[in-house]
């Protein structure tokens, strides 16, 4: 195994965050409150953060405002002691390149990647040389894959996938695996591989089906109640972690019927609420 894969060590849970945006005409990113809000996640026991993913509405921002959240997050997480993973992806290949080596010059823990969204890769061979031609990019970073098929429309086998990653990628170290198919991503586990459940709502049933890591949007606004699941399963403690599933679950279907039913319009609301401090809405195409 490469020394840049064993680099990477995080386990656990890893809260997706929002990005904050200012109420000007633009909505311009409110970089100020980028410190608070790590500040506020360590308190509650969340140890590493994603940023720029589908939560943090990546894919609806520049490049240079993704540049500029790299940054300061990564600010914040070295005064924190937090893990940082970044999303690089769903962008045209020049922009993926380039946010790739910044990622790399500013040496976060691990950068994560969509697949090309328009000339989608049509076999795993065809998304293996994708990663490969990324991660020429930032060769000093762990990669991981960005599987979410409801959004991406591609829904390759990760199985299969993986193997060749492994193979062809040095720096390739695991998947975000966002898919209610538990199965399949049980399929997925290996020794010496990431693999980050994407799915709030199953996290009780895939932690007792091997999985060791989550990340989930639901850990910005109770994180509490997924770290009693997660650590009621390492305890054996099925029936504690079953009926605390019903409650996080509960939570998640109050949230997305209180905001209307869209995930992250649903969740940043909900996170202004138990923040106290309002981040701004979400941008276009989200209402």
């Amino acid at each position: 195994m490469s020394l840049v894969r064993n680099s990477f060590k995080f386990r656990g849970l890893m809260a997706p965050v929002f990005t904050a945006f200012k109420n000007d005409p633009v909505q311009s990113v409110n970089c100020e409150l980028i410190d608070p809000y790590a500040k506020w996640l360590k308190e509650r026991g969340i140890q590493a953060v994603l940023v720029n993913g589908t939560t943090g509405e990546g894919m609806s921002m520049s490049v240079s405002e993704r540049k500029t959240t790299a940054e300061e997050w990564q600010k914040a997480c070295r005064k924190h002691g937090m893990t940082l993973m970044l999303q690089i992806g769903g962008v045209p290949f020049v922009d993926v390149a380039e946010l790739a080596k910044h990622a790399d010059q500013l040496g976060v823990d691990a950068v994560l990647c969509l697949p090309e969204l328009y000339f989608k890769p049509k076999t795993e061979p065809d998304l293996v040389k994708y990663l490969a031609k990324v991660a020429t990019h930032c060769p000093k970073t762990p990669l991981l894959y960005y599987h979410i098929p409801v959004n991406t429309g591609v829904n390759l086998s990760m199985p299969k996938f993986l193997g060749l990653a492994e193979k062809e990628i040095d720096t390739f170290v695991g998947i975000k695996y966002t898919s209610g198919d538990l199965a399949l991503g049980s399929a997925c586990l290996a020794e010496n591989r990431f693999i980050f459940l994407g799915a709030d709502s199953i996290l009780c049933g895939a932690l007792a089906q091997g999985f060791d890591s989550s990340i989930m949007t639901i850990l910005n606004v109770c994180p509490e109640l997924a770290i009693e699941i997660y650590n009621a399963v390492k305890k054996g403690d099925v029936f504690k972690a079953r009926e605390k599933q019903k409650e996080l679950s509960a939570v998640v279907d109050r949230i997305l019927a209180e905001g209307g039913g869209e995930w992250v319009p649903s969740m940043k609301k909900e996170f202004n609420r138990v923040f106290h401090t309002n981040i701004g809405n979400v941008r276009f195409p989200l209402a």
